[in-house]
């Protein structure tokens, strides 16, 4: 439960403190709405397993491509390397968080299959 809401509150303070409000550039409000959509579906996985799975793979996918938009800006700025493997180190540690999230939401889901009255 904590690594969920850890992740969601990381998720949401990237669109409160990154993201400036601008009403023309529509790419940038789809996604803030991601954003915010993505750390709440991973919430309700007490609720339901698989919106909890959804919610994992859209957290694990937007960490890849932060850790991906993260090395080309700092191979294209020509950081050093100890600078970039600190900047990607927070993602790639969140894509690992990200995954256990998935695996328990894939273990909820078998336990409910197996618990589950025979003739369904």
């Amino acid at each position: 439960m904590l690594l969920r809401i850890g992740i969601a509150i990381y998720m949401w303070s990237v669109v409160l403190l990154s993201f400036k409000f601008d009403k023309e550039n529509l790419w940038m409000a789809l996604l803030m709405a991601y954003l915010v959509v993505i750390p709440g579906l991973s919430l309700l996985h007490y609720r339901n397993a698989k919106t909890g799975m959804i919610g994992g793979i859209g957290s694990l996918l937007f960490f890849l491509a932060s850790a991906i938009v993260l090395v080309v800006t700092d191979l294209s700025a020509n950081v050093a390397w100890p600078l970039i493997y600190l900047h990607i180190i927070k993602d790639v540690l969140l894509i690992f968080g990200s995954l256990i999230l998935i695996g328990e939401s894939l273990k909820e889901m078998v336990r409910d299959r197996i618990t589950a009255p025979f003739p369904k």
